[in-house]
């Protein structure tokens, strides 16, 4: 699983590979067929969006674990097209994911 956001510790938006704790990834987007920047843009902490396309399912949260200034979100994508119930399920079973759902200071409108 793959993710953008904020590790737990520091503000910075990074793109992470999530499976076995945070391995920082190349920053490049070209070959995805979103932009984890701007997926979620404009909406209140704790919003979901969910998205389909390229080979990806895409679920993406208003909001940062860590950093608190306007505009944060936490993306996370798997490789594959799954249902959104699917998806959280995954997201559920990832330990580093549930860790940083757990650091949210809001609650996550599943």
């Amino acid at each position: 699983m793959e993710y953008f956001g904020t590790n737990l510790t520091e503000a910075g938006h990074y793109r992470w590979d999530i499976d076995e704790g945070f391995r920082r990834m190349n920053y490049s987007f070209k070959e995805l067929p979103f932009n984890p920047e701007e997926i979620n843009n404009n909406m209140p902490n704790g919003e979901t969006v969910f998205y389909q396309g390229g080979g990806l399912t895409v679920l993406g949260i208003t909001g940062s674990c860590i950093d608190r200034r306007p505009g944060c979100k936490s993306v996370f994508w798997v490789k594959g097209i799954i249902t959104r119930e699917e998806i959280i399920k995954r997201i559920m079973t990832n330990k580093t994911a549930v860790e940083i759902i757990a650091k949210m200071p809001f609650k996550v409108k599943w």
